[in-house]
């Protein structure tokens, strides 16, 4: 075996990397690490998430946002959640009960989830996300 080998041996080994540095990091730290990635990709068009608080023992997720063009921060939480493991299939993540700060929104979201175009459980494909969410939930 040479060393471009085992540079080259995919993303699997990438990974695999990146799970055991995130493991070793302290629970504040993998939490602001999320924190951070949830900024640089799902949020970089809309705001940012300034704050982000996950009680394992109370199964509790509060996060709180700045969006682009509101004056005031918005705060989402989410109560009960639960990450579900079925044998050898990837885990679920269900939300619980979330709740928004703002009456619009929450009933939106509400809405959203009734029609389905929300789902109530979240398949967790990513070997690195599974690990992710292992760990800080």
């Amino acid at each position: 075996m040479q060393l471009s080998d085992f540079l080259n041996a995919g993303s699997g080994f990438v990974d695999s990397v990146k799970i055991v540095l995130f493991q070793m990091l302290p629970r504040g730290a993998q939490i602001e690490k999320v924190r951070a990635e949830i900024n640089n990709g799902l949020l970089r068009k809309y705001g940012k998430l300034t704050k982000l608080e996950v009680d394992k023992v109370n199964k509790t997720i509060n996060a709180d946002l700045d969006l682009k063009g509101d004056k005031e921060g918005v705060r989402i939480t989410l109560s009960h959640y639960q990450l579900i493991h079925v044998g050898n299939q990837n885990p679920l993540f269900e939300p619980g009960s979330i709740e928004v700060s703002r009456e619009w929104l929450n009933a939106l979201l509400q809405t959203l989830v009734k029609a389905g175009v929300i789902p109530e459980r979240i398949e967790v494909k990513n070997r690195l996300y599974q690990a992710v969410v292992k760990s800080i939930l």
